[in-house]
């Protein structure tokens, strides 16, 4: 390689990356086509964030109707226990009223506090109180 061709070697390769500098910036500085990269780009970046939104939703949509049904097979099994201890008590007092209308128990009251059974009991038909009107 002689001098002048050294020299001159550089000068060449420069002026021969000048045009490919010269067309992407003419590429660039095309507007369509920065806008069609643009309007892809805004779109691309729309699609995917409502995707992550609408994911976002269901997860939340999901976890709601799990903590509701969950909520409520908690309230189902305390109105069971408390429809149990109700029907217990109502035996208990079932249990207790029989026990307090027993004739037995009646009489034995009635002593106690010094009443006499009564030897006769004097009905009065209805019609003798109808016909004294």
């Amino acid at each position: 390689m002689t001098f002048a061709q050294a020299v001159r070697a550089p000068h060449v390769r420069r002026v021969q990356r000048r045009p490919l500098r010269q067309a992407v910036h003419r590429r660039a500085a095309d507007p369509r086509t920065a806008l069609r990269s643009a309007s892809w780009e805004v779109r691309s970046f729309l699609l995917v964030s409502g995707v992550i939104v609408a994911g976002f939703l269901l997860v939340l949509l999901y976890l709601a109707q799990a903590t509701a049904v969950s909520a409520a097979g908690y309230e189902a099994q305390r109105l069971l226990a408390q429809r149990d201890e109700i029907r217990r008590q109502n035996a208990l007092l079932e249990i207790e009223s029989a026990r307090l209308d027993s004739p037995a128990r009646i009489e034995a009251a009635a002593q106690r506090i010094g009443l006499v059974r009564a030897a006769t009991i004097r009905v009065v038909p209805a019609v003798e109180i109808a016909a004294k009107r």
